[in-house]
């Protein structure tokens, strides 16, 4: 008898994807809007610090390292508001150029602060530029039709998730996306 693992996507903003196990046969996505196709994007997010992306987000001030929250002032390198967004960096762990771990980011309170609730591993530098875990996409601009399903196989989306988590974005203020995992 199949087991399967069920997540409603209820907000357009990025999502974690959850697993009950490793060893997964295929995933469904279900487009629950009544009447509108609902776009996603399907992605690994690298979680290792072999393997990050520049942002264009700079630090604007110096931070030591603390096991109190963190509250850092960002913008892009010239002094003014920066790109930072919920997307790339709310629960995204944040590295420097040559891959030291800084902390991961717990909120995003306007693209000029960043919080790092759990403290910070590492000193952070006035003009550091801040790095995330590279994305790889296994959907990217999928527009599943209302009342449709589509179904990846294992060999579809397999990944390692020791390095990687797995998000989902729709297009939906509300989502509006049943995931339905079988094991």
């Amino acid at each position: 008898m199949p087991i399967f693992n069920v997540q409603k996507i209820t907000t357009g903003d990025k999502t974690a994807v959850t697993f009950a196990y490793n060893d997964y046969s295929s995933m469904i996505f279900t487009n629950t809007h009544a009447t509108d196709a609902v776009t996603i994007d399907l992605y690994a997010t690298s979680q290792v610090g072999t393997d990050i992306t520049a942002t264009l987000v700079y630090a604007a001030e110096t931070e030591a390292v603390s096991t109190d929250s963190v509250t850092l002032t960002v913008d892009n390198g010239s002094g003014s508001a920066s790109v930072a967004a919920n997307d790339a960096f709310l629960n995204e762990r944040i590295y420097k150029s040559d891959g030291t771990f800084l902390g991961i980011c717990t909120t995003v309170t306007s693209t000029t602060v960043l919080v790092f609730s759990g403290g910070l591993s590492n000193t952070i530098t006035d003009n550091d530029i801040l790095h995330t875990g590279t994305r790889y996409h296994f959907l990217n601009n999928v527009k599943i039709p209302n009342g449709a399903s589509l179904k990846l196989t294992s060999d579809e989306f397999n990944f390692d998730s020791n390095n990687y988590n797995l998000y989902i974005d729709s297009n939906s203020s509300t989502g509006t996306i049943d995931i339905i995992t079988r094991y």
